[in-house]
């Protein structure tokens, strides 16, 4: 059994069509750093995807970006809803965020988008 602060395969989103899936049935919610979009897939569970491309920057860029944003999910999981799929896509603006920053971007966006539970 995992422990709280494992990020399992089981709650990520890893194939094509499943990103796919959340980006045509989700609600989006726009940041300057950041784009949410959140489903509501029931029987799925919950699922965490990332989409950080070379526009953010170079490796080391798009790694700590990608660090950050799964260390912000292993935080907020416990305050997200059941059966959602999120997918994060990183603008160009997240690669000067601190770890504070994309934070309090990705939570907002989160309650925008209506992955918190209330």
């Amino acid at each position: 059994m995992p422990g709280l602060q494992t990020f399992p395969r089981n709650e990520r989103l890893t194939k094509p069509s499943e990103f796919r899936d959340v980006y045509g049935q989700s609600r989006k919610a726009v940041g300057h750093s950041f784009v949410c979009y959140a489903a509501r897939r029931a029987g799925k569970g919950r699922k965490f995807g990332m989409a950080v491309s070379r526009k953010v920057g170079g490796a080391v860029t798009r790694n700590r970006v990608k660090r950050y944003l799964r260390e912000i999910y292993r935080n907020c999981r416990e305050d997200l809803k059941d059966d959602m799929s999120i997918v994060i896509v990183a603008r160009s603006a997240a690669s000067t965020l601190s770890f504070a920053d994309c934070e309090e971007a990705i939570r907002r966006l989160f309650r925008e988008g209506g992955a918190l539970r209330d």
